[in-house]
């Protein structure tokens, strides 16, 4: 039986015909990660130096070009050291869109790049004109008297001044050069070989009269809300799960409320006296708290004696009879200077209480 149902599986799994797609996903290694690989090894080949950095990095007197994404140019400080090294005889190729190293050249989608308004403001200086909106294409472009075939095509335009928007802009600033690409395709890996795209970008190289190095920036500019929304969810996760165990803990949860506990001995009224004999005695109060007490004890047992007749006999046996107490207590009571230690304090206290109970009440025996 078993045989069989191998048999039969077999059958089954060699009769089901199957088609192979082939689909590109990209390339490996180094030029994975750099999209502007090709383009520096072709500058190498150029006898020049190519520099690859991830970040921003202001150009230095010994840069001849510049390759950077237009985003990374996100602020006044940025824009005035690229403007002023511009200047002074380099070459800032500014590339807007499909220009970091994130965006991958195999998705149809790329997300728009995120300018600010130091940039626009350090071109309109320079005589162009960018608009993020409009979008233009060109499959030709006119420079240095000379016209490259190209593909090229975004959402955003760019001009010289006065200019009609198209892909590129190109002028002089100073000694040197600011040139606009809103297309960043025809120089990354996968598209510089085709078309008139390695021309082109060799014509940008070679324009500038400065020898020196030619550097590839493939970062992005910062977006706070593009850095939030990148970072900041885990963190949000987190708070939410310790507001929520906070909240389980300290809320009430549903069931039967819990019988009120009895009140502890320690809030007895014997547990107060004791607290307070014990508080005197530490503060050396001790005399001054039995003084009083005694003082009216004696009085009032004398006139108790007296008009029970028994002015003559023993004082503190008469008291012990009519409170019931040892005679030897009331003695310590009413005799005694100085306690040994907190707790006789207390102990004697209670016993001139009583004594001066009974005392109010001579109907008692």
């Amino acid at each position: 039986m078993k045989r069989l149902l191998v048999l039969l599986a077999a059958a089954t799994l060699t009769a089901c015909e199957y088609t192979e797609v082939e689909r590109e996903t990209g390339y490996k290694g180094k030029a994975r990660v750099n999209p502007w690989l090709a383009a520096e090894r072709f500058v190498a080949r150029m006898d020049r130096e190519p520099l690859s950095v991830i970040s921003w990095t202001p150009p230095k007197w010994e840069d001849a070009v510049w390759v950077l994404p237009a985003s990374i140019l996100s602020n006044e400080s940025f824009t005035r050291r690229t403007e002023r090294w511009a200047a002074e005889g380099g070459h800032l190729i500014l590339l807007v869109e499909h220009a970091d190293a994130e965006t991958n050249d195999w998705s149809g989608y790329d997300s728009p790049p995120v300018m600010e308004r130091a940039l626009f403001a350090m071109l309109e200086r320079a005589g162009i004109h960018l608009t993020e909106s409009g979008g233009a294409s060109a499959d030709e472009i006119a420079f240095d008297g000379r016209i490259f075939t190209v593909e090229a095509a975004s959402s955003a335009a760019v001009a010289e001044t006065g200019g009609k928007p198209g892909v590129f802009a190109s002028v002089e600033t100073g000694d040197g050069r600011i040139t606009v690409l809103t297309d960043g395709r025809p120089f990354r890996n996968r598209w510089i070989g085709e078309n008139d795209h390695a021309a082109l970008f060799d014509a940008l190289v070679e324009v500038t009269e400065v020898e020196g190095r030619v550097g590839f920036m493939r970062g992005s500019g910062l977006s706070l809300w593009g850095l939030l929304g990148a970072h900041l969810w885990p963190v949000l996760i987190g708070l939410g799960v310790c507001v929520l165990l906070w909240l389980w803990k300290n809320l009430s949860r549903f069931g039967p409320l819990e019988a009120e506990s009895a009140p502890p001995v320690s809030r007895g009224y014997e547990r107060h006296l004791e607290a307070l004999g014990d508080f005197q005695w530490r503060v050396d109060r001790g005399a001054s708290l039995l003084v009083p007490l005694r003082e009216q004890i004696v009085e009032l047992g004398q006139r108790t004696s007296v008009r029970a007749g028994r002015r003559d006999d023993d004082f503190f046996q008469f008291l012990a009879d009519r409170t019931g107490l040892p005679r030897e207590r009331v003695f310590r009571a009413l005799a005694e200077s100085a306690p040994a230690d907190s707790a006789i304090l207390t102990r004697t206290a209670a016993d001139l209480q009583q004594l001066l109970k009974v005392l109010h009440h001579p109907s008692q025996p």
